[in-house]
């Protein structure tokens, strides 16, 4: 080995080694940002469409949803709590919201981009709005055909033994595919049915789904909670 190379060698693995630290940092400090709290605004990947929780002043839990486009205001809701997770499709044509309003409960929003017009609003919301319609969910729906699936799983899962519930997305299959979960916490465990929803111009309606027994709550649910000042064990 020449001297030149003794010199090179060791240089390079100082380079390579700084290299690596400083990448893992990186990754830590985003990590460590992202699990410090919910975001107030989340864009699409072109920065075109926004959606941004704005509290109310003095009421830092009453909030106003906003979604827009390229600055310009199209849908705009009061709700409360805070940011969960934001899907845009894979067109930009619609959004998916997980919007965390309590302890437990319907958590999603799905509301079109292009004209601000809301597709499904968390249920409490749309009864308050008396358009129970739009928090709804059509087809084949867990709660007239996954009751005897879930008593399979679990014979001691009925209502009355029910502590939680939660609806929430967990991203989009397709432009009008949307993945939808409803987990629910029982004495003996939880249980999470997943749904594949067909989304129209009107409507949301569960074209498949799948019951499964699961060891803990979901990574939503987990954040929800560790996120929340109010949650009571």
């Amino acid at each position: 080995m020449t001297t030149r190379s003794r010199f090179v060698l060791p240089l390079l693995l100082l380079v390579w080694t700084g290299s690596v630290h400083s990448s893992e940092k990186q990754h830590k400090g985003s990590h460590k940002a992202h699990e410090s709290g919910p975001p107030a605004e989340v864009c699409s990947r072109d920065k075109k469409y926004c959606v941004r929780m704005i509290p109310k002043p003095g009421h830092p839990d009453e909030c106003t949803l906003r979604v827009s486009a390229s600055g310009t205001t199209v849908a705009e809701f009061q709700t409360m709590g805070y940011l969960l997770d934001v899907f845009f499709s894979p067109d930009n044509a619609l959004v998916a919201i997980n919007n965390r309003r309590g302890n437990a409960g319907d958590y999603l929003w799905v509301i079109s981009l292009r004209d601000g017009r809301v597709i499904k609003m968390p249920d409490d919301v749309a009864e308050d709005l008396g358009r129970k319609e739009a928090g709804n969910i059509g087809g084949d729906h867990w709660s007239d055909k996954s009751i005897p699936e879930i008593l399979a799983l679990c014979p001691t899962c009925t209502n009355d033994d029910l502590r939680h519930s939660f609806l929430f997305s967990t991203g989009w299959k397709s432009s009008n595919e949307l993945n939808v979960v409803e987990e629910f916490e029982f004495s003996k465990g939880w249980i999470a049915v997943k749904n594949l929803c067909r989304v129209t111009e009107t409507s949301l309606s569960v074209a498949e789904h799948e019951a499964a027994k699961e060891n803990r709550p979901s990574e939503l649910v987990s954040r929800a909670w560790t996120w929340s000042p109010f949650h009571l064990e």
